[in-house]
């Protein structure tokens, strides 16, 4: 599931953070469930881990990106969220662009 085991009581609620900092950024994850991976059948071409222990437990030989990427949970600010996603929107953004200028 898409939760941190580091979350504490009274620190954010993770989902809450998400789901305030993705509403801040102009992105809708009403939709958006998580789920266990196995879960998923049909996985796009491109895929990138954001949690360390993610990556540890799944292992290099799928062929997917990784992005060590600060949990914002452990802060659990406003701050923290919104830089994560000012800090994958940015590396996005970057893959984007390298993929423009290949093709």
């Amino acid at each position: 599931m898409a939760f941190s085991s580091d979350w504490q009581v009274g620190e954010m609620d993770p989902l809450v953070g998400i789901y305030s900092a993705a509403t801040r950024a102009g992105l809708d994850l009403a939709d958006a469930t998580p789920r266990p991976l196995a879960d998923v059948h049909d996985l796009p071409p491109l895929v990138v881990t954001v949690c360390d222990r993610a990556h540890e437990e799944l292992g290099d030989d799928h062929g997917w990106l990784h992005w060590s990427v600060v949990d914002p949970v452990p802060a659990g600010t406003v701050a923290a969220f919104d830089a994560t996603v000012r800090e994958l929107r940015a590396r996005i953004g970057a893959v984007l662009e390298h993929t423009r200028r290949a093709s």
